[in-house]
Parts: C-alpha cells; sequence; structure tokens
C-alpha cells in the first residue's frame, strides 16, 4: 500500500495513519507543514502529551482527500451505499471522502485503551476480533461548511466547538459534548454516552440541522457523518431504556441498543446502535460528504 498524501510513491510504513516513513516523521516533529488538504488547528486547551515534538507549540487536525475511484475510495463509498438500509432519502451521491489524522497523542490514547480492553476480554474465544473494534458511523452538524471535492467552492472552518462537526474534527470526541445538541433532544436511550450506528441511514438523521445546498448543482442538499473506529469490547444489551445509565454495569465496556428491545413511548428500537462512555473508545478516520435529493425523517 503506497502513502496516502498525494503524488507519494513511496510505501506505507505506519498503518495506524497510512504515511510513509517521511511523511510520518513531518507530521511528528513540524505539523504545520505537512502536506494535507486541509489543517485544522486543534483547541489548546486539549491536555497535550510527550508524544508532541517539543518545537510543536500547535496541534493540528489533518485532512486528506481520498481520489475518486481509488480503491479505498470506492470501499468506503461502497460500505456508506451498503449501509443505508433505510429508505429515508432519495439521491444519494456521495460528494468526497478524506482520511482524518489526529494528533499523534490522540491515536495513543485511543490504542491504548485498545490495548486495554484487549488484556481484560478474550473475545476471540467468543468468535470476535480482540477489543471486539468496529467501524459504526455518527451523524452530527457541520453548522459552518462542508467539505467538498472542489477546493474552490469550500470556505475556511470556524475551527470552533459551537459546530459539532469541527468540534469532533479538532478534537476527536469529547464526553463534555455528551447530551448537548442543536436540536433540542434529551432523550438518550442508553444513558450520556457517545452513539454510534452500523446503518448509516441511521446517522443520517442527526445531521440535519447542518443540511446545505450543494455548490453548482441546484435541487442537491448536503450533509456529513464520520466514519469511526469504536471499541465495543464486551457490550451491555439491557432490554429496557436506560437513559440514566452513564456507563454501562461492571464488567462491560459498551451498551449495545437492539432492535426490538428498549422501548420508549411504545416505540422499540427499529435499528441498532451503540454507546461508549469514554472518549479514548472511540477515533474517527473518515470525513464523509454526501448529497440527496429529497429526505424524509
Amino acid at each position: 500500500m503506497s502513502c496516502i498524501v498525494f503524488n507519494c510513491k513511496k510505501t506505507c510504513s505506519d498503518q495506524e495513519t497510512s504515511l510513509c516513513d517521511t511523511h510520518y516523521t513531518i507530521l511528528k516533529e513540524n505539523p504545520s507543514t505537512f502536506p494535507s488538504t486541509h489543517k485544522i488547528k486543534s483547541d489548546s486547551s486539549f491536555s497535550l502529551t510527550s508524544l508532541l515534538s517539543p518545537s510543536s507549540s500547535t496541534r493540528y487536525t489533518h485532512l486528506i482527500s481520498l481520489r475518486k475511484g481509488t480503491a479505498e475510495y470506492n470501499k468506503i463509498e461502497t460500505k456508506f451505499l451498503k449501509d443505508w438500509v433505510k429508505k429515508n432519502a432519495q439521491g444519494l451521491r456521495v460528494e468526497a471522502i478524506y482520511n482524518i489524522i489526529f494528533p499523534l497523542e490522540i491515536i495513543r490514547q485511543y490504542n491504548d485503551y485498545k490495548s486495554q480492553v484487549e488484556s481484560q476480554i478474550k473475545n476471540k474465544a467468543l468468535g470476535l476480533p480482540e477489543a471486539n473494534e468496529k467501524l459504526l458511523w455518527h451523524g452530527t452538524d457541520q453548522l459552518c461548511c462542508i467539505f467538498y471535492d472542489k477546493p474552490t467552492i469550500v470556505s475556511s472552518p470556524c475551527a470552533t466547538n459551537n459546530c459539532p462537526g469541527c468540534g469532533i474534527l479538532m478534537n476527536s470526541f469529547s464526553m463534555e459534548k455528551v447530551g448537548i445538541n442543536h436540536q433540542g433532544r434529551t432523550f438518550q436511550r442508553l444513558g450520556q454516552g457517545l452513539y454510534f450506528t452500523p446503518h448509516s441511514s441511521k446517522a443520517h438523521f442527526y445531521g440535519h440541522l447542518g443540511a446545505k445546498s450543494l455548490p453548482n448543482e441546484s435541487g442537491r442538499y448536503c450533509r456529513i457523518m464520520f466514519l469511526s473506529k469504536v471499541i465495543i469490547g464486551k457490550p451491555w444489551e439491557p432490554e429496557i431504556v436506560a437513559q440514566n445509565a452513564s456507563g454501562p454495569p461492571a464488567g462491560y465496556n459498551s451498551t449495545w441498543g437492539r432492535v426490538g428491545y428498549c422501548p420508549h413511548g411504545g416505540a422499540m428500537l427499529n435499528y441498532e446502535e451503540y454507546a461508549v462512555y469514554r472518549q479514548d473508545a472511540c477515533l474517527p478516520v473518515n470525513y464523509v460528504a454526501y448529497s440527496y435529493t429529497s429526505s424524509s425523517e
């Protein structure tokens, strides 16, 4: 596999970032010069660790555009469309896909927690990979702008925590944002956690306040969602709503909302979802911008 930086033909040497040795060194030692498609300055209030170079006083999250037609782009696009199981939008089309490279200490924190869960449970005996890591969708609003595949029509992101999309891009997911949304919803079926779903169609609902008209093409609207790695570990499987839960019972690492359980107002869950209760249990890996002609939600 080649390095994901545009026009770099060197072999990928770091599987976590998909970078060659040269670009990984730039990312670690001088992130402001890393050749990404977009870079967003991370929140300076977020704690730093020794993984940052002493000369690096500013952290960046880097977005690297995947070229349409490449194997990696096609794989994610196919997953997005296959995971759209509810017919709640018409004319679906992926507009752009970006790899997300967070500051290295955020990646390290995720991997440290993954190793911790792997040492606690033996999922291989259950036919599951260790740590039970899954690729799941998370929908949200990007209030300022959306990154499309045409750089000339992209305005600068606001890079503030008031914008959910930018907040995630700046620092990954944050438990401080649990229960805070721009849609006025307070009900959380699985408690006070970070939510993910195997279904892109379910994640679609949570980004409707960030929908924008697609530039240069009337009649199409655009939203975003994140494809994220999530450490499920040993999931708790409640049969009733656990709205006040701040985590699963002892011995569990996450909560699994199964289809047909956890009724609310007489309505059972129609599409499964998961909740985790610590921010190092999840790591966004792709930013997907997509458009549609109509939505019924």
